[in-house]
Formats: C-alpha cells, sequence, structure tokens
C-alpha cells in the first residue's frame, strides 16, 4: 500500500470519527433539551395550578357563574331570578334576600344546594312573577306632604304604600326570632311577627311611620327619634339592640331594647348631635369630623368585642366605636379607607381609578365575623379583607375579593363574569358555627351589578409573592366628590360598555 493511499485512509477516519463525535453530541444535546422542556412542562403545571383563583362556590339568582342579567334576561321576575340585590342573611336552614329592583324580598325555607334554586316564598308581591313598586298603587302630593316641606312638589304622582307592598327593600335580619326588612323607598322598617309562611305575608308592626298605610319621608318632614328617611341596612348582634342606618337623615339610629309599638323610638343616634338633626356632615358638608356622617348605609354590631362598625359612604370610610354609645353623637375611635377622621377623598384622596389597599370609593357594607372584617368597597367593585381588627386609623387591608391585587377597580375586571369578579358589591353577610372554632363558615356577597348573591366557603389565597403588587400612584386632588344620593353616581369605568348606577 503506498504511502499517499495510507495518508488518505487516516484523514477519513479522523472525519468520521469526527462526524460521530459530532452527532454524538448532538444526540446527548437533544436528550438534554427534552428533559429540560420535561421539567418546564411540570413547572408550568405545577404553577397552573398554584395561580387558580378560589372563587365562588355556589349563586343565588342565575343558572351559573357565566351569566349576569336581570332576571335571567327576561321582563318579569320568577322564583330563580334576582334584579339587582341588596342585601342577605341566613338564619337556620332559612335563606333571605332583598331583590331591589323587583320591589319584593324572597325566602327560601331550606338552604340551596344548587346553583340558581327557586325561592319557596316572596314577600311584598302576590306572586313571584310581579315586579312593581308597591304593587302599582299610587297617590299624588296633594293628598300628602313629601316629607321635605318643598310645597312646589305638590301635585306629584308617587307610588303609595300599603300594609302588603315594599318599595326598593334594602338591609334585612332575623332579631329574637323575627323578620325585620328595611323598606327603603316607603322610609319605614317592616317587622314580621315571626318568621314568614305565606307569599304576601303582612308584616305586624312598623318602625319610622304611624301605621302600614303610611309611607313619608320623616313623617311628613318632622325629623325626630321615632322617623326614617331612606333608611338602609338593619341589623341587631344580640337579639336585644337594633341598629338602622338612616341613610338620607345622615345618621345611625340605635334601639336598646327590641320595639314592640308601631313608631317606637330610638334610644341613640350617631352622625348628629340631637334627633332633630339630619344634615350631612352636620350642615358642612366638607368638614367631616370623627362625629359626623354623610349618607351612612350600614351598621354593625359585634356583641363580643362591644364595637360598632359604620359604613360613611359619602365620606368614603369606614368608622368603628370601640363601645356601645349611650348619648348622641359620640365621636368614633378609628377610621379605615381615610388617613384621618377630617378627610373625605375617593379612594383617600388618589382619585377613582386609582384604588389601592386603604383608600375606598363608594363603601356599602361591613361585617365581622371569624374570618376578619369584610368591606364591601363598591365602586371600586371589589370586597376589602382585614384579618384582624384593624388597630390604626387608615390600616391598610390583608385581602380583596372581587379584584387579582389591590390596584383593580373595574367592574368583573374589565371582562366577563365568572365565580371570581364582583360588579358593584352590596350586602353581605358571614355564616359562622360560633361553637366550631375550626369552622371557615360561608361569606355571602349581593353581587349586584351582576344580579345575583355569590357565596365563598374559603377566602382567596394571597400568600404568594407578587400577587398583590400595587402601583404607585400620584397623590391628586378629585373634584369628583359624591354630592349625595348613590342615585346618582355613575359607573367611573368610561372604557366598559355597560356603564350603571350605584343606588
Amino acid at each position: 500500500m503506498s504511502e499517499d493511499h495510507v495518508n488518505k485512509e487516516e484523514e477519513l477516519n479522523d472525519e468520521a470519527l469526527e462526524v460521530a463525535e459530532e452527532v454524538e453530541e448532538e444526540i446527548e444535546e437533544d436528550a438534554l433539551t427534552e428533559d429540560e422542556m420535561d421539567e418546564i412542562d411540570e413547572v408550568d403545571v405545577a404553577d397552573e395550578e398554584a395561580e387558580k383563583e378560589i372563587g365562588a362556590k355556589m349563586v343565588i339568582g342565575q343558572s351559573d357563574f357565566s351569566v349576569r342579567d336581570a332576571n335571567r334576561g327576561a321582563d318579569d321576575p320568577g322564583d330563580n331570578t334576582l334584579s339587582e340585590p341588596q342585601f342577605v342573611c341566613r338564619y337556620g336552614d332559612m335563606l333571605f334576600v332583598s331583590d331591589w329592583g323587583n320591589h319584593r324580598a324572597l325566602v327560601w325555607n331550606q338552604f340551596p344546594e344548587e346553583n340558581g334554586e327557586p325561592a319557596s316564598i316572596v314577600l311584598g308581591q302576590e306572586d313571584f312573577s310581579d315586579s312593581l313598586e308597591n304593587r302599582g298603587i299610587s297617590t299624588t302630593l296633594d293628598e300628602m306632604t313629601s316629607g321635605l316641606g318643598d310645597e312646589n312638589l305638590e301635585g306629584f304622582t308617587i307610588s303609595k304604600p300599603e300594609e302588603d307592598t315594599i318599595s326598593s327593600p334594602a338591609g334585612l335580619a332575623v332579631i329574637d326570632g323575627k323578620l325585620y326588612l328595611s323598606d327603603s323607598g316607603n322610609h319605614r322598617v317592616l317587622r314580621w311577627n315571626g318568621l314568614p309562611s305565606e307569599d304576601g305575608e303582612v308584616p305586624g308592626l312598623v318602625l319610622g311611620q304611624d301605621n302600614l298605610e303610611c309611607g313619608e319621608a320623616n313623617r311628613r318632614g318632622l325629623v325626630g327619634s321615632g322617623s326614617l328617611f331612606f333608611p338602609y341596612s338593619i341589623r341587631s348582634g344580640d337579639d336585644q339592640h337594633v341598629l338602622v342606618a338612616d341613610k338620607d337623615n345622615h345618621r345611625i339610629l340605635i334601639w336598646k331594647k327590641i320595639p314592640f309599638n308601631d313608631g317606637w323610638n330610638a334610644d341613640v343616634c350617631l352622625g348628629q348631635f340631637g334627633m332633630d338633626e339630619r344634615e350631612p356632615n352636620r350642615g358642612d358638608f366638607d368638614n367631616v369630623t370623627p362625629e359626623t356622617l354623610s349618607f351612612p348605609t350600614s351598621a354593625f354590631y359585634d356583641a363580643e368585642t362591644g364595637k360598632i362598625f359604620v359604613v360613611d359612604q359619602g365620606n368614603n370610610r369606614v368608622l368603628i366605636w370601640n363601645k356601645m354609645p349611650s348619648n348622641n353623637g359620640v365621636p368614633a375611635d378609628l377610621v379605615l379607607g381615610q388617613k384621618d377622621f377630617y378627610s373625605r377623598e375617593v379612594n383617600g384622596g388618589l382619585g377613582m381609578k386609582r384604588a389601592d389597599s386603604v383608600g375606598m370609593y363608594f363603601p356599602t357594607d361591613v361585617v365581622f365575623g371569624r374570618k376578619g372584617l369584610f368591606v364591601s368597597d363598591s365602586g371600586n367593585h371589589r370586597v376589602l379583607v382585614w384579618k384582624e381588627l384593624p388597630t390604626e386609623n387608615g390600616q391598610p387591608a390583608d385581602m380583596v375579593i372581587g379584584q387579582n391585587s389591590f390596584a383593580g377597580y373595574q367592574y368583573n375586571r374589565g371582562g366577563e363574569v365568572s365565580d371570581c369578579t364582583l360588579n358593584d358589591p352590596y350586602g353581605m353577610f358571614i355564616d359562622e358555627d360560633l361553637e366550631d372554632e375550626d369552622d371557615i363558615g360561608k361569606l355571602f356577597i349581593c353581587d349586584r351589578g351582576n344580579s345575583r348573591v355569590v357565596i365563598w366557603e374559603e377566602l382567596p389565597d394571597f400568600s404568594k409573592e407578587g400577587k398583590h403588587e400595587e402601583i404607585d400612584h400620584p397623590a391628586i386632588e378629585d373634584p369628583e366628590l359624591l354630592m349625595g344620593h348613590d342615585d346618582d353616581f355613575m359607573d367611573d369605568d368610561d372604557d366598559d360598555e355597560d356603564p350603571k348606577e350605584l343606588a
């Protein structure tokens, strides 16, 4: 064999060896890439499972969590529909909901086991298909005064109450075994003699009016300890005291004992120095203090701690009294939603569309239980949660329900309705077994803008780092301060398709 041939063969062998090594390296690289991809896939699956948000477990008023139309899109209501529900409460196996848009209250004799179950009883209407205010009965203001002292209103046709009718129902509660309902549009609180068992059952007692056929604001304009003007929430806490948020009189009325006659006078008021006063923030609208209120919508009394919680809606804050007051006009001890007692701006001064963990925009209800303190922050379409009782003014919330961060503010998060979203949340109720410390209970939320009641059995877990990232908003002066009735408030999301009133 010639020397040239040997050299040629060696060159070919070297080239073959290099090719083989390159192929082997590519195979190893491919194998490594596949392993890495498998590992990445496993991480993605784990992250996806970890990111899956905890939502509500049951919905009332809709067939499932994907629909939101009032009365499920029908012209008339049914026994399984709602239109802008305001407040909710549970008593034993029974469930009660004030169906604001249909001018009725619904009663479930047995707690629902499935989404959208029909109610058992309707109050305020003859049957489940009726929805007219005061069943369509009307009168004119030349037969009664307006309650506002304005003679120019004489001659206007208005809805007229009867003993078995309802107009714009709001708060409801079972106190000492009897059902109470704030019949807001008729400026009265109704009480049944027990728990209603028939459609259209007539209540047995009325607060705020002389009898069950009167419906004037403040009993023909005479503001006093026995009058009401658009009452909202009603609660007890101990089956003895009765607390009513007398919204348009800008005060909280407290009865120290269960009333037992029509028009029974309240004993104490918060927000005003005297029972004959009714101006927001005591006549100086922008001069908010620890003693003043502007359109309060809710009061909650926790008998165990002795604290009273009040939603001061017009001042975008929640006030806390450390004990039951014995005199009128006692100042609050702590404020949430604002940095101090003398501020009232939307979202703590950040303005609309600038939500964070401190500020509030049009809050509506407050409840307290083993899970913590809950505030329905309606204008930001969320519920704020403090895991423990706050101890400092302006203390930030620990959790948020309805948004995926404290910076979120759009209804249904600017998209489709789901089990995790809210649209104008209003009244709430906490159902807990007080004898079982491990019981997590249920949180009921009236998701008013989605015409449903949603029930949470587990709170969202935001322990993951970065889940509640906030935006560092510049502080601005907000000229769009709320100036009175929530009926005049329009949703601020001008880029959303469905602006609505918060009423």
